[in-house]
């Protein structure tokens, strides 16, 4: 018996099962459709110990995030650089001047503002994702269907089997070497819909340094947030 529940996601393309610990602690256990539930259950209890070091792991850097007021003077990331926010009274505009975020509202309230930075975010993640995944795109020699951006939970990027990719808004306060890592990943994607070992390799052959991205995102991926 677990000290606590878990979710379990079937699909019939999967032929083993593997578990993942989201952000807020949630354990999800993707498993083949007909796998028994007994089954999943030994395998939870086989990676038990992983899955309580991982949510330790998770527990300890929340308690570090500083979750934003958006009041003047707040600090803001952006590609990896930190901007202080400068909050003015006036028609909504958003801009970046040295090494400080104007933000203009006519009521500047801290949720009136929180929802234009997130508007603003989003714009300057879809601009910056389509272009490094063009840039990307052209040496795999694949090009996506399309480049969009979600509010995802748990994940940093998707790949369609239909070849529409979608990345985490959230990213684009990553460092933009960081960035490039997920879009190399998810471009990969388009040739192989796994993550076998010939993935890897192709990732690798784009992106040598991707294993310290990926620490990177583990380390500090929960403060990616507004």
């Amino acid at each position: 018996m677990t000290a606590f529940d878990y979710q379990i996601v079937r699909k019939a393309s999967r032929k083993t099962a593997s578990i993942i610990v989201k952000a807020n602690n949630e354990v999800e256990v993707r498993a083949p459709v007909r796998m028994p539930k007994a089954l999943i259950d030994q395998f939870v209890q086989n990676k038990l110990q992983w899955i309580n070091r991982k949510r330790l792991f998770n527990s300890e850097h929340r308690s570090l995030f500083v979750p934003a007021t958006f009041s003047h003077g707040d600090p803001f990331e952006l590609l990896g650089s930190t901007y202080t926010l400068q909050l003015q009274q006036g028609k909504r505009s958003v801009q970046l001047m040295d090494d400080e975020l104007h933000v203009s509202h006519p009521d500047p309230q801290p949720e009136n503002i929180r929802r234009q930075l997130t508007r603003w975010y989003r714009l300057q993640a879809e601009l910056h994702f389509a272009e490094r995944c063009s840039c990307f795109a052209a040496k795999l020699g694949k090009q996506p269907a399309f480049v969009g951006t979600k509010a995802y939970k748990s994940r940093w990027g998707s790949c369609h089997i239909d070849g529409r990719i979608y990345f985490n808004w959230r990213l684009i306060m990553a460092p933009g070497w960081v960035i490039d890592y997920v879009v190399v990943h998810e471009l990969c994607h388009l040739v192989h819909h796994n993550h076998s070992r010939d993935f890897w390799l192709l990732v690798a052959t784009l992106f040598p340094d991707f294993k310290a991205a990926n620490n990177w995102l583990k380390c500090h991926g929960l403060r990616l947030d507004l």
